[in-house]
């Protein structure tokens, strides 16, 4: 059960920050759908989820869902007791109220990635992000390097048009031993982002690893999360990570913020050639044959657990960019402003040009981004996918079931 004090910390938070007091203000008119109200106050989509769920937790604020989208009122009951504890404060100026501001400094935390996260070197070091290696073996030789440091991505993906085989591995047990060891003994607080567990197994080796390094060190602050995504996708993690330790919230605070918002990521995709879809077991040698033959080009969707689903097909490479962005629009409210829009792309940066164009012509998209496909992904999907990546007010659960499930 929640203290007076807490609740009244709450209540605190509430009123703040200038964005939120503007939030209120609006909803003083009545009810707002999020879409309205992050055109209103001109913030990114996370940035106002975090808003709303103050609002909401101190009571002031209340939300409903009407099918795929949320609506925020002002709670009669919430907004009087606010009211009167504002009141009484600046009535009793000389009351200790000390216990309800947060006076503790929060400890800045380390953000680690691995290489199926299509950052740029340059951000990397920027934000000062560690990177853990998810090995490669391109022609039998074994890379552990990170982001193109000794072949580039027009290379990787030249090779792999000419015939080369490219394979992937997973991050080990005691690779994780040894870093976690580190951070533990240095006393950091840390914030892992890694590849879909749906993909691979190297969050079920994180898992491993934590629990032998809390054996040793208990009150270690490691915080390993499964992105449930891969790509491009984990890179908005990442921005978003960045910014609220900009911010000042402490590692736990983050990871759970994470948490909740990797399930709003959306990556939709389509590749070029098939026979790297039948080699990793996705279509049969008879489909891949018989669909390239007819121009046949299948959109990939992330699904709710972190995996891979072929959902659609479109005829021709045209057909398959448009339908990337019709699919967008499936999964964004009438009149969405994008906060950042990621196009990920193996090779073919041409097709990405033109999928940022078709992007901006159906949304308002406030920063886009065109990056090369890591190695580790394209290995499995091959030269030619381009990718959009962005976030939604809706769910992939809530999508899935809107479209999908019957």
């Amino acid at each position: 059960m929640l203290t007076t004090h807490h609740v009244n910390s709450k209540v605190f938070m509430a009123f703040s920050d200038v964005s939120r007091l503007k939030i209120l203000e609006l909803l003083r008119d009545g009810e707002k759908c999020a879409t309205v109200l992050r055109e209103k106050i001109n913030t990114g989509q996370s940035t106002l989820s975090h808003h709303m769920k103050i609002l909401t937790e101190s009571g002031v604020v209340t939300a409903r869902k009407d099918g795929k989208w949320t609506y925020y009122s002002i709670c009669e009951s919430g907004s009087r007791y606010a009211e009167k504890l504002l009141c009484y404060l600046t009535s009793h100026p000389q009351e200790n109220i000390t216990e309800q501001r947060r006076t503790e400094t929060v400890k800045p935390f380390t953000i680690v990635v691995d290489t199926s996260c299509d950052l740029t070197p340059e951000y990397i070091k920027e934000h000062e992000i560690e990177v853990m290696p998810i090995p490669f073996i391109l022609d039998g030789e074994e890379h552990e390097e990170g982001y193109w440091q000794k072949i580039s991505g027009k290379e990787y993906y030249d090779a792999l048009r000419n015939g080369s085989i490219a394979k992937t591995s997973q991050i080990n047990p005691d690779t994780f031993v040894n870093a976690f060891t580190k951070y533990a003994e240095q006393g950091r607080d840390v914030i892992y982002l890694l590849l879909s567990n749906g993909l691979s197994a190297t969050y079920q080796n994180s898992q491993i690893a934590l629990a032998d390094v809390k054996e040793k060190y208990p009150d270690c602050n490691i915080f390993p999360i499964d992105s449930i995504s891969a790509t491009a996708v984990t890179t908005l993690l990442t921005y978003l990570a960045v910014q609220k330790r900009s911010e000042g919230l402490s590692a736990k605070e983050t990871a759970a913020f994470l948490e909740e918002k990797k399930h709003h990521m959306f990556g939709i995709f389509t590749v070029d050639d098939l026979m790297y879809l039948h080699r990793g077991g996705r279509l049969s040698k008879l489909s891949a044959v018989g669909g390239s033959l007819l121009g046949i080009k299948p959109i990939l969707n992330i699904n709710p657990d972190g995996t891979l689903g072929l959902k659609e097909k479109a005829r021709g490479r045209e057909n398959s960019l448009k339908f990337l962005v019709s699919q967008m629009e499936r999964s964004l409210a009438p009149g969405s402003v994008i906060d950042t829009l990621l196009i990920p792309h193996a090779d073919c940066e041409e097709d990405a040009k033109k999928l940022a164009k078709l992007a901006h012509e159906a949304f308002e998209i406030r920063n886009l981004e065109i990056i090369f496909m890591c190695p580790v992904i394209g290995a499995h999907v091959g030269p030619g996918i381009v990718a959009l990546i962005y976030e939604s007010d809706m769910t992939r659960e809530e999508f899935e079931s809107e479209y999908y499930t019957k």
